[in-house]
């Protein structure tokens, strides 16, 4: 079975984030009640992504540029579950 990254913080510490299966994102996403992280490069994200889902282009990184603070800091913030998907 197909299964996302759920990250419940974006922080060093959380390397082993845990995994949920496509049937608990769906019920996170139809309850409005997740943060969706996109990770892949920005011409295939323009090409299509789940509807709401942040763009945050990881692929190929092991650092993000200063300029992903902001978007990082809010996930970060966030009240909700943050899940992040990069195919």
């Amino acid at each position: 079975m197909r299964t996302l990254l759920l990250l419940l913080a974006l922080l060093p510490q959380a390397i082993d984030a845990p995994r949920i299966s496509q049937q608990d994102f769906k019920k996170l996403f139809t309850a409005k009640n997740v943060v969706i992280v996109d990770t892949r490069v920005e011409d295939v994200y323009a090409l299509g992504h789940i509807p709401g889902a942040v763009l945050l282009p990881l692929e190929g990184r092991l650092t993000w540029p200063e300029s992903y603070e902001k978007t990082v800091a809010g996930l970060i913030a966030s009240k909700k579950p943050v899940v992040a998907y990069c195919a």
